[in-house]
């Protein structure tokens, strides 16, 4: 999300879906689409807590991060995140489920 946005639909594929403060987005063009919506130009974040486990496939694993936010200069905000990491198949892996909310 700080460099080249654009670059971030390559983690993703056609079986996978988005969820972004309750919107969801599925597939390669769904997600292309919400990332591409984003209209800040900078982000920084802070972790404050972050647990994996391995996930229900062979070779997948379920991260769940949080921690703080801020966009363009504003105040910062809560937020919480789950990935869903999985194999594609050819060797390399793929976000399955990417699950995005904040913290009021």
């Amino acid at each position: 999300m700080q460099g080249n946005r654009a670059t971030l639909i390559n983690f993703y594929s056609e079986a996978s879906m988005m969820t972004y403060t309750g919107s969801k987005h599925i597939g390669l063009k769904g997600i292309a689409e919400k990332i591409e919506s984003f209209s800040f130009q900078t982000i920084e974040f802070s972790n404050l807590n972050s647990d994996i486990q391995p996930g229900p496939l062979t070779g997948s694993v379920l991260i769940f991060v949080s921690g703080y936010l801020r966009m363009d200069g504003s105040d910062e905000f809560r937020f919480s995140q789950v990935f869903n990491i999985c194999p594609n198949g050819s060797g390399g892996l793929y976000i399955h489920n990417d699950i995005f909310s904040v913290l009021l």
